[in-house]
């Protein structure tokens, strides 16, 4: 028999390979727009716009400087007399506003290359919740909320479900919950996070009370125990 053919196995990602874009067209080409099309006149915008994305101070002071050189621009075209004017040919402005326009967009063009590189090439943050742990947390959660319910609407169904008695392995998952009035100190331990002493004291204290509570305030008053620890059997505790 023909042996068959296993599958390619998936080419590993390398770490940083995930940066947007893959060309300047992409992402950040509006920069050199902005800057050329309008010849000069509009360059401060796209360091304006670094600057928010990056929060650098010396982006602000490039924005503040390309602002003042546009601002110097649209004075010189404000004055500069019409070419039908008397004294035209002997003013100068125009030639000086000219340049300084040519110079602005060969320098910011120039600029803007490494600048949209730091803005549209830096690596994309992951979202916390696409983290496999934070998703298992959720869903841990979610599992808990759903099993509270069944056990406050079905006491009996929950029950023989095994909910909030992960020692009867009875195959259900309850995202990790604990019978208060049930649950053995080996449980107590593993679903809360506390030592094994402090588990027996619970059933211990629980024994001494007939083996049951109404709430978790009569145990936290038999048995002193840390505020996060508290928060955790209040966060997993079935009464």
């Amino acid at each position: 028999m023909s042996q068959l053919s296993q599958p390619a196995a998936p080419r590993p990602v390398r770490a940083g390979s995930d940066r947007i874009p893959s060309s300047w067209r992409q992402e950040g080409g509006w920069y050199f727009a902005v800057a050329l099309l309008s010849f000069g006149f509009l360059a401060a915008v796209p360091f304006w716009h670094a600057y928010s994305q990056l929060r650098r101070p010396v982006l602000r002071t490039y924005a503040l400087a390309y602002t003042a050189v546009d601002a110097f621009l649209v004075l010189l075209l404000a004055i500069t007399p019409d070419a039908q004017a008397p004294g035209a040919q002997d003013s100068s402005l125009s030639a000086v506003g000219g340049f300084t326009a040519v110079a602005m967009m060969v320098v910011s063009g120039l600029h803007l290359r490494s600048v949209r590189r730091e803005v549209f090439e830096t690596p994309r943050a992951e979202p916390v919740t696409s983290d496999p742990a934070v998703a298992r947390a959720l869903a841990a959660r979610q599992r808990r909320v759903e099993a509270r319910r069944l056990w406050n609407s079905d006491r009996s169904l929950a029950r023989e479900l095994g909910i909030g008695r992960p020692d009867l392995e009875r195959g259900f998952d309850d995202g990790g919950l604990f019978d208060l009035n049930g649950a053995p100190a080996v449980v107590l331990a593993r679903v809360c996070g506390m030592t094994m002493q402090q588990a027996e004291r619970v059933v211990e204290a629980r024994t001494s009370r007939g083996g049951s509570y109404f709430n978790l305030g009569e145990l936290f008053i038999d048995v002193p125990l840390s505020t996060p620890l508290q928060e955790v059997m209040s966060e997993r505790a079935l009464v």
